[in-house]
């Protein structure tokens, strides 16, 4: 018997165990696959950490994450979390921006519309027309993911939190008194059952028909011939809303190109619906050379992509978070639906499950990630990623 199972060890489960071990809860996390493994939605050196939202709780929720991610730093001792500052681009008018520097000036976040003189004389990187909007937000940066999941799972082991890897889940039995766990060879019961096992949490509650969608998203890395001008202290994590709908954004290069770190750059969305099961996971031919035309137009210097990866989004149709409770059993608690932007919040995401497990309640707005909510895409602006 255990206070809380944690189902999936990446960002987000990862968050959880560490905050209810660190609560002193007598935690079991059931991760299917190894930990760290690249599988998911959690892995890979960088994800955008960012103020800027079309809607304005977004915003407010990261005021807190910010500070759960220095916290985290401050305890484990390391680095996680690197502001390099932000532009956002696009054309003039474009409804993204102006949602989002509504967003920012309602929660009193700093941010500034720069013209295309004023973006090349920062960051003389770019090449841009004088018929585009920049938004500039000096608090954006990006964080370590991979190794915030690591520090994660590491503090709550500290803590007590029992890690079982290669142990996939296949039931949730949660009409039982207590809810009980199954897998191949093992039951287990606790008092709380928390799921956030990303692209698998449909299928392990596929009575409840959850709208998620499973897609495949794809990365491209580059390796510029002068890397300097590409580091985080000479150049900024960039987005941009293009006028046939797509939106791109960029991080500055981090880690050992040798190790297949470098440039990253990718297309939110628009990826091709599958099963995480059978995934074949060659990025395609069509989506690099995509990327590398339009690369070669605002970023020429940095060529042709070196590598490329696979990664996976678990998408609601208004891409809003799930944070609620099972809605026939109030010890089963689900986090799910992330949408390729939720990484920026795991810390914060960790602290409100925990408060959920142990309280049945928590003081964050979360009211807008209830599973009775309408799922529709009301706005019709999409969210950038990261």
């Amino acid at each position: 018997m255990y206070d809380a199972i944690v189902i999936g060890a990446g960002g987000m489960g990862s968050a959880t165990a560490y905050h209810l071990a660190k609560s002193g809860a007598d935690v079991l996390v059931l991760e299917q696959f190894q930990r760290g493994h690249t599988l998911g939605s959690s892995h890979g050196e960088t994800r955008i950490i960012r103020f800027f939202y079309d809607k304005p709780f977004y915003t407010e929720l990261m005021k807190t994450a910010y500070a759960e991610w220095r916290d985290l730093e401050s305890v484990s001792k390391k680095s996680l979390l690197f502001i390099t500052g932000s532009v956002g681009i696009g054309a003039k008018g474009n409804p993204y921006g102006r949602a989002a520097r509504r967003s920012l000036d309602a929660a009193g976040v700093e941010s500034e519309w720069w013209d295309a003189t004023q973006l090349t004389e920062r960051f003389p990187q770019f090449r841009v027309s004088n018929e585009m909007d920049i938004l500039y937000q000096k608090d954006t940066g990006f964080l370590r993911a991979a190794e915030c999941v690591s520090t994660h799972l590491q503090l709550a082991e500290q803590h007590g939190a029992t890690i079982r890897e290669e142990t996939p889940v296949t039931n949730i039995d949660w009409q039982t008194d207590v809810p009980t766990v199954r897998t191949e060879n093992d039951s287990f019961q606790g008092r709380k059952v928390i799921l956030t096992a990303g692209a698998w949490a449909g299928t392990l509650l596929a009575e409840l028909n959850l709208p998620l969608t499973v897609t495949k998203q794809q990365v491209c890395y580059y390796q510029p011939a002068d890397s300097k001008r590409f580091q985080p202290d000479r150049f900024p994590v960039f987005t941009e809303s293009t006028p046939d709908g797509e939106f791109i954004y960029g991080i500055p290069a981090f880690g050992s190109f040798n190790a297949g770190g470098g440039l990253k750059i990718a297309r939110h969305g628009r990826g091709q619906i599958i099963s995480p099961d059978t995934l074949k996971r060659t990025p395609d031919a069509d989506y690099i050379a995509h990327i590398d035309a339009y690369v070669q137009e605002r970023l020429p210097e940095l060529g042709k992509t070196t590598h490329a990866e696979v990664c996976l989004y678990t998408e609601t149709p208004d891409e809003d978070f799930i944070i609620d409770a099972h809605p026939h059993c109030s010890d089963v608690l689900i986090a799910a639906g992330f949408s390729g932007h939720g990484f920026k919040f795991c810390a914060l995401v960790g602290r409100i499950m925990s408060e959920l497990t142990q309280n049945g309640e928590t003081d964050f707005d979360i009211y807008p990630f209830r599973i009775d909510r309408k799922h529709e895409i009301s706005s019709g602006i999409p969210r950038l990623q990261s």
